[in-house]
């Protein structure tokens, strides 16, 4: 029975493109870049990510607090809008 599976497995390996014995190099996740971060800020109850993005960018436009809120999706959750006062939030350096 071992025999039979090890000739179907060889087959399968022969359509796929692999030779018996030749083991494929596994393929190297580069990890991402570390993200540079220029502050750690503290929200108020009267701040939005547009509020932090005009303040450490000098614009409050959406492609600049969303490069916020990508930073701290794991703090915010899946929501931008849900951001509530005492919520520490890392600033990363504009790319």
């Amino acid at each position: 029975m071992a025999e039979k599976e090890d000739r179907e497995l060889e087959a399968w390996e022969v359509q796929r493109g692999a030779r018996k014995g030749v083991s494929r190099p596994t393929p190297r996740k580069t990890p991402p870049p570390e993200t540079e971060y220029i502050a750690e800020h503290t929200l108020t109850a009267e701040e939005t990510l547009s509020h932090l993005a005009l303040k450490y960018y000098g614009s409050a436009v959406k492609e600049k607090w969303m490069i916020i809120y990508e930073a701290n999706k794991d703090v915010i959750g899946d929501n931008p809008n849900r951001v509530r006062p005492g919520m520490v939030l890392k600033i990363p350096k504009l790319p």
